[in-house]
């Protein structure tokens, strides 16, 4: 089960061993639609996570901080 994240700037370093993915998502049902921005990185990558997002998804990234 995934945390709650607040609404701000995060940073990451980008990937643990094969590369980092994020995602913000309208909603929690696993659909295409639901996306409203991801992409995938190899190095360090900041999103801004809107107080509209329901879901920020992560997988194989650093750990992601705050920073504003």
């Amino acid at each position: 089960m995934g945390n709650d994240i607040k609404a701000g700037t995060y940073r990451t370093e980008g990937k643990n061993q094969y590369g980092c993915y994020w995602a913000r998502l309208s909603d929690t049902t696993g659909e295409l639609n639901a996306i409203i921005a991801n992409g995938n990185v190899q190095g360090p990558a900041i999103v801004k996570v809107a107080a509209s997002d329901k879901a920020f998804q992560t997988t194989d990234c650093k750990p992601w901080k705050k920073i504003g």
